[in-house]
């Protein structure tokens, strides 16, 4: 066995205690950083360290405790498919989304973080559905309170009644609302500062007023009798089928309206009105935008 000199055992030795020093300032330095009383660890110091150096939203550190991580199912109802024939929808904030099943019957439902201690079905928003004369209504309000946060409400209609409604009728104020795969003769939207995305067929008329929000129409098939559409300073993002025949009118403040259906030599500047057409003109279009954009394209 190879012997160690003097010297070798010396530096052994200084180097042996340097490591320990370095241990024990590394340990001091942790517990003091972080608080920890506990068996020291790599993941805790980590932990702590990585923790001090991000900045968080105390909300959302609150929410984060005193809430459900995942969304819950809060309530379910179904109704008969011939109960109503038309959709009146508010949503004054959080979001509604309307889309189209296979089968099965028409069913509403609610979602959301639930507060610790409260049970999902007394989170419940009360008269969330009604039917009411020819129409299910659906009456999304303040979405978030002590017992569920981030509610989200789900109607699901089966493809007999998503590809018959008679109307459609949205207020949407800072909430969000999603239909797809609809079909109905005659949308009316109005639009404070949410978003709104419609993907479907407006058979007959479409009128939407948008304050500051945004809103995207994916027609499959246009409207063959009016759409009216005003925008103040948000965007609207229209398409339609390339074959659509309309007269349109447009008017134009200080914001910006683009579309391939435009003359050559349109500017893009302010105009008090301008006429353009398309297809057969059987079907008549306003569009009038304030300080937003607006966008009309064939598909």
């Amino acid at each position: 066995m190879m012997k160690l000199s003097h010297e070798s055992k010396r530096r052994l030795g200084i180097g042996i205690g340097a490591f320990v020093l370095i241990i024990g300032l590394v340990f001091g330095i942790s517990r003091t950083l972080i608080h920890f009383d506990g068996p020291w660890g790599l993941d805790d110091v980590v932990s702590g360290l990585s923790g001090m150096g991000d900045a968080f939203d105390e909300d959302d550190s609150l929410n984060s405790g005193n809430y459900s991580a995942r969304p819950q199912q809060l309530s379910s109802e179904t109704f008969d498919a011939d109960a109503f024939t038309s959709l009146d929808l508010d949503v004054t904030s959080g979001t509604v989304e309307v889309k189209c099943v296979s089968d099965g019957p028409v069913r509403v439902i609610e979602s959301g973080r639930v507060a610790k201690g409260v049970a999902a079905y007394d989170a419940a928003t009360q008269n969330l559905a009604v039917v009411k004369g020819s129409a299910l209504k659906i009456s999304q309000f303040d979405c978030d309170d002590e017992r569920a946060i981030d509610r989200t409400v789900t109607v699901e209609l089966p493809r007999e009644v998503a590809d018959n409604m008679v109307g459609i009728t949205a207020n949407v104020g800072s909430g969000d609302l999603t239909v797809t795969d609809i079909a109905c003769h005659d949308l009316n939207l109005t639009l404070d500062s949410g978003d709104i995305e419609f993907a479907g067929t407006v058979t007959d008329t479409l009128n939407a007023k948008v304050g500051s929000g945004d809103v995207t129409f994916e027609l499959y098939q246009a409207p063959a009798k009016s759409m009216d559409v005003s925008v103040d300073s948000g965007d609207v993002e229209i398409t339609v089928p390339n074959s659509t025949g309309f007269k349109a009118s447009l008017t134009v403040g200080s914001g910006d309206f683009e579309s391939d259906f435009l003359p050559l030599g349109y500017d893009g500047e302010t105009i008090l009105n301008l006429e353009f057409d398309n297809g057969d003109k059987s079907a008549t279009y306003r569009f009038k935008v304030g300080s937003g954009d607006m966008s009309f394209d064939p598909e």
